[in-house]
């Protein structure tokens, strides 16, 4: 007869927590997905405005220096996406800020630009305070329980 025994989990597995079953994070989780498929968004808008502005624009130095702002900012938030994987507070803070930040200074710029959008901005606007305080809770949650983020 062979005996049963059980394969010691290695180091990097984790046992499942005896609370993970008792607290629903789904909502919060898909929250954060949500807001950080709005961050790929902004990086992939501003990417592209930067190729448009780059191609209209009537000076190649003006056109280089509007890409490279754009390209600049969307690298930002495609690092702040790729962050709120693993830090989703600290990530989602600073993409809200960033964001108003980016749209004050463009519409410093250019005042058309603040209404240029506005539903598109709501919404980003919206998800990434929503994002926050669902990061806020979720963060809050796991360690309550003992869990690793």
């Amino acid at each position: 007869m062979m005996s049963e025994h059980k394969v010691p989990l290695h180091e990097e597995e984790e046992a499942p927590s005896l609370f993970s079953n008792l607290i629903d994070t789904e909502p919060y989780e898909k929250s954060m997905r949500s807001a950080r498929n709005w961050l790929y968004v902004i990086a992939a808008i501003q990417f592209i405005m930067g190729i448009v502005e780059y191609n209209t624009a009537d000076d190649t130095t003006v056109g280089w220096i509007a890409f490279g702002m754009d390209a600049v900012v969307a690298v930002v938030f495609l690092l702040l996406a790729l962050w709120s994987r693993r830090n989703p507070v600290p990530a989602f803070t600073t993409a809200l800020i960033s964001y108003v930040l980016v749209v004050a200074a463009f519409g410093l710029l250019d005042p058309s630009n603040l209404l240029r959008g506005i539903l598109l901005k709501i919404f980003i606007v919206a998800a990434l305070v929503k994002a926050n305080k669902d990061a806020r809770t979720y963060t809050q949650m796991k360690q309550s329980v003992g869990e690793p983020l």
